[in-house]
């Protein structure tokens, strides 16, 4: 049995949300055999206001010490994951100075890292592994004890995350000049990332393979009667509108169920109209499979364009899991699932495939299906990222990059 690691996770996405996030599930699985100590995302001053006053749901008694900062959150024995909240910090994103910018991080890094290197201390953490999921701004200026190696964590693309645009780009190529391998959750972060000349590891995004495989046999309202076409996800900037009102006008008789927080209100003023469409708010995780036991097909109607370019969507494999047919646009090469979903660029092409799939008799794709989502459970997933972190030849390949 592997001696468990010692593991921080400095996390951009915040432990609890209404939506899965990698960064949260490769922590969890990773926990089942090493000490994971999560450093929850650093909620600011604004976000603690917000929250005593209802405006943010989170727990911000948390961030003042009204309950402890450090919890356990699973596991047991010499094993487990921990919860570390932080103190709120300084808001640094609305600085228009660089200079000042930096002077808001450094601030934001002392305090907070003394609150994380406590953490460590009262764990007992040796010999650790750093993972930076997403955390560049802070991450340059942390000063973290027991540090033996440090890997950083990219599932998103700084410069077309429209907040981000700016310094964090600069703060980012210092950062990883310090890290020894990054990890990215797509091949187009591969490639755009090879530039920073580290060991860099594609991990793609998984599933809880076994929560949503049993969806399949969940209870189906109105089947016999309706077909329902399915979205999951966030309603948002990434969804191409013109394309998904088209096809509903030209499917009247099919529902489309959208369920996810509505961040783009034009996307839904312009698709409720249609008596076909219904709108669902956010569900916790673990209701997604129960929605999603709803629908017929899921679709994932990106736009096409440099930001959906580096997405690896979590909702595929869900999809895919409960053995559903995928109609999707080509943003994105996904590997090995290009080969089991449908794909449109335009209206006309969509609105075929779905009604493909509809027609759909052969068991054989089921299978495909099946055999594709299971190889993307998030175990597997969190066994790949283990083995890059701590392959024999890391500092080989280190030495080899950069020279």
């Amino acid at each position: 049995m592997r001696t468990p690691k010692h593991i921080v996770c400095f996390a951009l996405p915040a432990w609890e949300a209404a939506y899965s996030r990698s960064t949260v599930e490769l922590m969890k699985s990773l926990a089942a055999d090493n000490v994971v100590l999560y450093v929850d995302y650093a909620y600011t001053i604004s976000d603690l206001f917000k929250g005593i006053f209802s405006m943010k749901d989170f727990d911000w008694k948390r961030l003042v010490g009204l309950k402890p900062r450090l919890r356990r959150v699973s596991g047991h024995g010499k094993t487990g994951m921990y919860v570390l909240s932080l103190p709120p910090v300084f808001p640094a994103f609305f600085l228009r100075s660089y200079p000042l910018f930096k002077i808001a991080n450094r601030f934001n890094a002392t305090l907070t890292g003394f609150f994380i290197n406590r953490a460590i201390k009262t764990l007992g953490m040796k010999s650790i592994t750093g993972f930076n999921a997403f955390q560049p701004f802070l991450g340059l200026y942390w000063k973290i004890n027991n540090l033996e190696s440090l890997v950083y964590y990219i599932y998103d693309d700084f410069t077309n995350v429209p907040w981000f645009k700016g310094f964090v780009e600069l703060e980012e190529a210092k950062f990883v000049e310090r890290v020894d391998m990054i990890i990215v959750s797509s091949d187009e972060l591969k490639k755009r990332k090879a530039h920073f000349n580290k060991p860099i590891e594609v991990v793609h995004n998984g599933v809880h393979f076994n929560d949503f495989h049993k969806g399949i046999y969940f209870p189906r309202l109105n089947r016999k009667f309706v077909k329902t076409i399915g979205y999951t996800g966030t309603i948002d900037n990434r969804l191409d509108i013109d394309l998904l009102e088209n096809v509903i006008k030209e499917l009247p008789y099919y529902r489309f169920l959208f369920v996810g927080k509505v961040f783009e209100t034009k996307i839904y003023d312009r698709l409720i109209k249609y008596i076909n469409v219904t709108f669902e708010g956010a569900v916790a995780p673990a209701d997604v499979p129960l929605k999603q036991a709803q629908m017929d097909i899921g679709i994932i109607p990106y736009v096409c364009d440099d930001l959906t370019a580096a997405i690896y969507p979590l909702k595929v494999n869900e999809y895919l899991a409960m053995l559903m047919p995928v109609v999707m646009t080509p943003f994105a090469s996904l590997g090995e699932i290009d080969e089991v979903v449908y794909t449109a660029r335009t209206a006309k092409s969509f609105k075929y495939c779905i009604e493909t799939a509809l027609q759909e008799t052969n068991a054989a794709v089921k299978q495909r299906r099946y055999m594709v989502a299971r190889k993307a459970d998030w175990n597997v997933r969190a066994a790949e990222l283990m083995d890059f972190m701590y392959a024999p030849d890391l500092q080989d390949r280190l030495f080899t990059v950069t020279q």
